[in-house]
């Protein structure tokens, strides 16, 4: 089975270069979303969609990641300062957590949260 902090890891990476294919690859068929975007969702397709939409109103990266895991390898949880720009251009840094489940060796629930004033 995948170690989940190198699960995290690749997660992160992918999100970063904007990989679909690599982030999909991680994922559960029917993997559970939220916080990105309104309300939850469900599947590779809705996650690829939502993504797509997220990075296409502010480009965001995200980097000093810590990966902080559960005994037994789930959930784990991902801290990054996403770093960036909004819709207007303006510089944006906010801390964001990921919290994903892993079933199977693969992501079955993502979900991201970050400050509300973010």
């Amino acid at each position: 089975m995948p170690d989940a902090a190198a699960i995290a890891g690749d997660l992160v990476a992918a999100l970063n270069a904007r990989d679909y294919a690599a982030i999909a690859a991680l994922c559960d068929e029917d993997v559970a979303l939220s916080g990105i975007g309104a309300g939850s969702d469900h599947g590779r397709e809705a996650l690829r969609e939502r993504l797509a939409r997220h990075f296409a109103a502010g480009d965001e990266s995200f980097g000093d990641a810590v990966v902080m895991q559960a005994a037994g390898g789930s959930p784990v949880a991902i801290r990054v300062t996403a770093r960036g720009r909004d819709a207007s251009a303006r510089a944006t840094s906010v801390e964001k957590v990921l919290l994903i489940e892993i079933d199977g060796g693969r992501i079955s629930r993502l979900s991201f949260f970050s400050d509300a004033g973010a």
